[in-house]
């Protein structure tokens, strides 16, 4: 119900271009939600102005004014913590890089099946990196990779296919069958321009398997006595 009703409010901000008071009157979601919602949608100035004129909504192009005003500061806030956080990666150890592959297998790869390295992720970035990583650390051709991607019947699933083909910059002969399902009421919409389904990254080998998780192993039982020798 939630995903119906974000949809809803994100079309009437960027396709009827109402204000907060509008939605609110047409949706009934509390104002709180609709900020979250609609948080990267702000009014134009211009728009800002057309509801000052309109004296029965002064309050509302105040209010709307208020939140592109504190919107802008938090993007110049994010700016500066951003540039401060860059300037901390210009320079990344090997040994950095290979943590960090190491972390994101922990935290989102297959650990029970022993002959075969499987992660899935949403974020096409996540999953680029990773096989930058498997390549890089634990020598395994691009060649060898599978992917298998989970899909929505609302979806363009040509597009889609394409998408995760020249991102990944893989062949077609690398994908597996699509798994295709109805979107359930529950789940959130792939709608949004960023949401392009479910991708498994899938390389078979015991001996890579053994490798990866002996090496997370290692890592882990190294840093417990370290942290376990500090105290809070």
């Amino acid at each position: 119900m939630n995903a119906k009703l974000r949809e809803k409010a994100v079309m009437l901000r960027l396709e009827k271009r109402l204000s907060y008071s509008a939605i609110i009157q047409r949706l009934k979601v509390p104002k709180s939600t609709l900020s979250y919602w609609l948080r990267d949608l702000p009014l134009s100035e211009k728009e800002i102005l057309e509801l000052r004129r309109s004296a029965w909504i002064r309050g509302e192009a105040s209010r709307e004014l208020f939140r592109n005003t504190m919107r802008k500061k938090r993007e110049a806030n994010e700016r500066i913590i951003y540039l401060q956080q860059l300037a901390k990666f210009r320079k990344v150890s090997r040994q950095a890089l290979f943590v960090a592959g190491l972390m994101l297998y922990l935290g989102e790869g297959d650990k029970k099946e022993p002959s075969r390295i499987g992660i899935a992720n949403t974020d096409p970035w996540i999953l680029k990196f990773f096989i930058w990583w498997l390549q890089k650390f634990l020598d395994i051709p691009r060649a060898r990779i599978r992917v298998e991607l989970h899909l929505y019947t609302t979806m363009d699933i040509v597009e889609e296919k394409k998408f995760w083909r020249n991102y990944l910059d893989l062949s077609s002969l690398q994908f597996y069958k699509d798994q295709i399902r109805p979107l359930r009421p529950a789940s959130f919409s792939y709608k949004d321009s960023y949401r392009h389904g479910t991708c498994k990254v899938l390389v078979g080998g015991v001996k890579e398997k053994r490798e990866l998780m002996l090496a997370i192993k290692a890592f882990s039982d190294t840093h417990n006595k370290l942290f376990s020798s500090l105290r809070v």
